[in-house]
C-alpha cells in the first residue's frame, strides 16, 4: 500500500523537527565550553596584564575567571550535560587562570617593588614559591580528575566539601590582596612574609583539610528570594566598594572554614568519647 502526499509531508515534517532539535541540543552543549573559554580568556589577560605591569587589571581578570568558572559549572548542571572533553578543558584552564596567573602576579607585585632590585635572595624566595604555587594547582586539578574518573577505585569526594583548598579560593586570596594595596612590595620582609603566604597556601591546596563547598549552600537556599536580594547587594556592594567587599568575602570564608573544621574536630571527639565508654 503507497504512501499518501499527507503522510509524505507529515513524516518529512517530523524529521525536520527532529534534526532541529537534534542542532539545539548540540547548541545548548556548547555552552559550558563557551564559559570555560571565557575562563581561559580570563587567566590569559591576567598574564598578559602582569606582563604589562598592570597588576590590578591582572587581579580583576582573575576574579572575573572565578566568576566565569562558578557559571561553567551551573550551566553544565543547569542543561544536564557534561563530557570527558568539558572536564579535560575545565582543568586546563584553571591551571592557566588560578595556577599561572596568580603565581606570576604573585611574583611581579610581591618581588618587583623599586626597593627589591638589590635583594636578590628575596626576589629568588618569591619566584620558588610562586612555582610551588603552581605546582600546587596542577597536582590538585590532576588528583580532581583522578577522583572524577568512573574507572578509578578513589571514591568521590563529599559534595558540600571541598579535601583541600579550592584553586579559586588560592586564586583568590592573592587577586583580593592586589587589588587592595595596589602598589607592590616595596620593602624585603614584606616580601618573604608574602612568599611565606604563598607557601602556606601551597600546603593547604594539597592538603586533607575540608573547605565548605559554597556553590552546594548556594544552590539549596532556605529562602530563595532573601537570597537574590543578598546577591543583589553584593553586586552593588562590590561595585563601589570591590577593594573592601572583596577582601572581606575572602576573610569571612577562611574564617567559616576554621569554624567548620572546629565543629568537626569537636563531633569527632565527641564521636569518640562515646565509643570509648561504650
Amino acid at each position: 500500500m503507497g504512501m499518501t502526499a499527507q503522510q509524505f509531508e507529515e513524516g518529512t515534517s517530523r524529521r525536520r523537527r527532529g534534526n532541529r532539535r537534534e542542532r539545539l541540543r548540540r547548541r545548548v552543549h556548547l555552552l559550558p565550553h563557551l564559559f570555560t573559554l571565557g575562563n581561559l580568556f580570563a587567566g590569559f589577560f591576567s598574564v598578559s596584564a602582569t606582563l604589562a605591569g598592570d597588576y590590578d587589571r591582572a587581579a580583576i581578570a582573575i576574579g572575573a575567571g572565578i566568576v566565569l568558572d562558578g557559571l561553567d559549572g551551573a550551566v553544565a548542571r543547569l542543561v544536564s550535560t557534561s563530557s570527558p572533553i568539558g572536564v579535560q578543558l575545565d582543568s586546563l584552564a584553571d591551571v592557566v587562570t588560578f595556577g599561572v596567573a596568580p603565581a606570576l602576579l604573585a611574583l611581579a607585585w610581591g618581588a618587583g617593588g623599586p626597593d627589591m632590585a638589590g635583594s636578590s635572595h628575596v626576589q629568588r624566595l618569591v619566584w620558588i614559591a610562586a612555582f610551588a604555587f603552581v605546582s600546587a594547582t596542577a597536582l590538585r586539578l590532576a588528583r580532581f580528575n583522578v577522583m572524577t574518573t568512573e574507572d578509578t577505585p578513589v571514591p568521590p569526594p563529599r559534595k558540600d566539601t571541598f579535601i583541600g583548598m579550592p584553586t579559586p579560593v588560592s586564586a583568590a586570596i592573592v587577586a583580593v590582596h592586589v587589588h587592595l594595596f595596589k602598589a607592590p612590595l616595596g620593602d624585603w620582609p614584606l616580601a618573604v612574609f608574602w612568599a611565606a603566604g604563598l607557601l602556606v597556601l601551597t600546603g593547604l591546596m594539597v592538603s586533607r583539610v575540608p573547605f565548605p563547598n559554597v556553590k552546594r549552600f548556594l544552590t539549596n537556599p532556605r529562602s530563595p528570594h532573601l537570597l537574590m536580594i543578598g546577591a543583589a547587594l553584593l553586586i552593588a556592594a562590590v561595585y563601589f566598594y570591590s577593594e573592601i567587599v572583596l577582601y572581606a568575602l575572602v576573610v569571612a570564608y577562611l574564617a567559616w572554614t576554621a569554624s567548620y573544621n572546629l565543629r568537626l574536630r569537636r563531633v569527632g571527639h565527641a564521636l569518640s568519647r562515646g565509643g570509648a565508654e561504650e
